[in-house]
């Protein structure tokens, strides 16, 4: 399959979702919005990856709304869509839920649970990579997949065929050096903000990886039974 990629800063990348597509036989095209800002049409998707970014669905570009559109294109038409952070706030908020600023900042490497039974595949709790100040409500008709202390909605699947995570499953090493590197400034001393070295030197869980894959492959699917 072709998967297009909505990647809104060079440091927010693919990480292991790129192993994934390797690993599947799946091809992935880009649009690197952060050099220019030209969406694929919804005609020519087949699945659509949205990842992380600084900036806030709220914000008033004019690509973010554009962007927001493409998604109910494809929702409405039951087209595979997978959100990332700012991703999963884009998907929340082009179906009717609020994006606003939590109580607290959540970075770094923080436990959630698992609020349904919808994929059997889910343990009851996993430890992942946050890197987020704003969250979202959780969208009419969607079944909340995560939660935790800090945010109550960190994931929802939607219509079988959209899927947001407001933390990051794909998470390497690599993409969290990237991260610090460029937006250093995000991390203080808040109370669910770790420091950098805390940040480098955990273990990265095995089943964060297992899980994105089984998610992934969900998404493949429900595409495929269309």
């Amino acid at each position: 399959m072709l998967i297009d990629v909505l990647q809104h800063v060079q440091f927010e990348g693919l990480a292991t979702i790129e192993d994934w597509g390797q690993g599947r036989g799946h091809r992935f095209r880009i649009h690197h919005l952060y050099k220019e800002p030209v969406l694929p049409a919804a005609v020519d998707v087949s699945m659509l990856i949205i990842l992380g970014g600084p900036m806030s669905a709220n914000d008033t570009e004019y690509w973010l709304e554009a962007e927001r559109d493409l998604i109910r294109d494809l929702i409405s038409e039951q087209q595979p869509v997978f959100g990332i952070c700012l991703g999963a706030q884009q998907i929340a908020k082009a179906i009717g839920a609020d994006v606003f600023q939590g109580k607290h900042k959540e970075v770094g490497w923080h436990p959630i649970q698992t609020f349904t039974k919808h994929f059997s595949f889910l343990p009851d709790k996993m430890t992942v990579f946050h890197w987020h100040g704003e969250q979202f409500s959780l969208p009419d008709g969607a079944i909340r997949l995560f939660g935790n202390e800090v945010c109550e909605n960190q994931g929802f699947v939607y219509n079988d065929s959209a899927l947001g995570l407001q933390f990051h499953f794909e998470t390497t090493r690599e993409s969290i050096t990237k991260l610090i590197t460029h937006d250093r400034d995000y991390i203080d001393k808040g109370k669910y903000v770790q420091s950098e070295q805390a940040m480098l030197s955990a273990h990265i869980p095995k089943n964060n990886k297992e899980v994105l894959y089984q998610l992934l492959d969900y998404l493949v699917q429900q595409q495929e039974r269309e």
